[in-house]
C-alpha cells in the first residue's frame, strides 16, 4: 500500500486548491478526497490512499519550493502548539534533500511530537489520554475539537493497521530507508500546521489555551554512562560489525550506519531514535530463529499482530511455551532490554 496505492493516479493539484488566499489550509478540499464505503460509513483506506496520492505529491513540490524563510513565515505559527516547533523547522531540509535515512528520522521525530501534541489537546476536554494512536485519533474528544472528517485523513496515514500506519511500521523497524516515499512526510508536516490552524480556532471560540504536559527528565545521566566516549577506531568496528551481523538485515544497514553517523557528530536523540527500531528488529530477528518462527520475522499486516519488544523480551510465547529469547542472549543483557523497555 505504501509503494503503490499512492502513486496510480498522476494528476497535480494548484497550490490554490489546499491554501487559502488567507494563507490557512483549506481543509475542505483535503477532506474530500477521504472516500468511504458504499454501503455504509466505513473508511476506505485504499481508496482514500489512490485519491490522496496526487495531493500529497502536489503538496511536497510545493513546500520543496519555499526557501527556509519562506516556509518559517507561513507554517512556525501554526506548528506552535506541538511545544517543538524548532524540530518541524529542522524537517524543511528533508523535503529539500531526502538523502538516505533522512525521510524515517524526520517521520518518527514528526510523529511522536504529533502523538504527543494531539494527547494535550484531547486534555483539553479528556481526562484520560489514550495509551495508543489509534485509540487517540478515533477519541470523541479530538472528534469535536477538529472535525470528524479532519480525523479521518489523519487516520489514513497514522491511524490503524488497514492504513499507510506510517508510525508503527517506521517505529517498529518494518521498512528500509527507501521505502518511504517523501510526499507522506510533507504531507504530514502540512496538516500539522493545518491542525495547528484549527485548535487556534477552537481556543479562541472556547476561551481555552493547551496547556502541555512536562516532558520526562532523566537524572543522573554520567553515572548511567549512556553515551561513552567512543574513539573513531571502535565506531569504525561498530560499522564493520553491522555489515556482518547476522540479526542485521541488509535492507537495514543505512538506519545502523546513520545511527552510528549520528553518535560521531553528537545527535544523541537522533541515534537513539534511528537505534530503538533496529535493535527492536534485531532481537525479531533473532527472537523468530530461536523460537523456529519464520513467519513472524516481518509480519507488519492488518491482520496479524506485530511482533514487537512486549513479545520479543517475554517469557512465554503466546502458545505459553518458553520463550527461548532470554536464555539464548543470557541474564545481563535481558536486565539491560528490560531497562530499555520500562524507558
Amino acid at each position: 500500500m505504501i509503494c503503490e496505492a499512492g502513486f496510480e493516479r498522476k494528476t497535480s493539484c494548484a497550490v490554490s486548491s489546499f491554501i487559502c488566499d488567507s494563507g490557512e489550509i483549506n481543509w475542505e478540499f483535503i477532506t474530500k478526497h477521504v472516500q468511504y464505503g458504499e454501503q455504509d460509513s466505513i473508511l476506505d483506506y485504499i481508496n482514500s490512499m489512490r485519491s490522496l496520492g496526487p495531493l500529497c505529491e502536489s503538496i511536497h513540490l510545493h513546500l520543496k519550493s519555499l526557501t527556509v524563510e519562506q516556509f518559517e513565515n507561513q507554517f512556525v505559527v501554526w506548528l506552535q502548539w506541538t511545544n517543538c516547533p524548532e524540530i518541524f523547522l529542522e524537517m524543511i531540509d528533508t523535503i529539500k534533500n531526502p538523502h538516505g535515512a533522512a525521510v524515517a528520522l524526520s517521520l518518527m521525530k514528526l510523529t511522536s511530537c504529533l502523538e504527543r501534541a494531539l494527547g494535550d489537546v484531547f486534555l483539553l476536554i479528556g481526562k484520560d489520554c489514550p495509551f495508543l494512536l489509534r485509540d487517540l485519533l478515533a477519541s470523541p474528544e479530538l472528534v469535536s475539537i477538529f472535525g470528524q472528517p479532519v480525523m479521518d485523513v489523519l487516520k489514513v496515514f497514522i491511524g490503524s493497521p488497514d492504513s499507510l500506519n506510517l508510525r508503527n511500521i517506521l517505529w517498529h523497524g518494518f521498512v528500509s530507508v527507501e521505502e518511504i516515499p517523501v510526499k507522506y512526510f510533507s504531507m504530514l508536516l502540512f496538516l500539522t500546521a493545518g491542525l495547528g490552524q484549527l485548535l487556534n480556532n477552537y481556543c479562541l471560540q472556547a476561551h481555552s489555551a493547551l496547556i502541555h504536559r512536562p516532558y520526562v527528565s532523566f537524572t543522573h545521566l554520567k553515572e548511567l554512562h549512556i553515551f561513552p566516549d567512543l574513539n573513531q577506531e571502535l565506531l569504525s568496528l561498530a560499522k564493520e560489525l553491522v555489515t556482518k551481523s547476522n540479526i542485521v538485515l541488509k535492507t537495514m544497514i543505512p538506519f545502523w550506519i546513520a545511527a552510528i553517523t549520528s553518535f560521531q557528530q553528537a545527535r544523541y536523540a537522533d541515534c537513539v531514535i534511528l537505534l530503538l527500531p533496529q535493535l527492536e528488529g534485531g532481537l525479531r530477528v533473532l527472537f523468530t530463529a530461536v523460537n523456529k518462527c519464520p513467519s513472524r520475522l516481518m509480519t507488519a499486516e492488518s491482520s496479524s499482530l506485530y511482533t514487537t519488544f512486549d513479545e520479543i523480551l517475554a517469557k512465554q510465547l503466546n502458545n505459553e511455551e518458553i520463550n527461548q529469547l532470554p536464555i539464548v542472549l543470557g541474564e545481563s543483557a535481558m536486565s539491560s532490554a528490560d531497562f530499555h523497555k520500562m524507558t
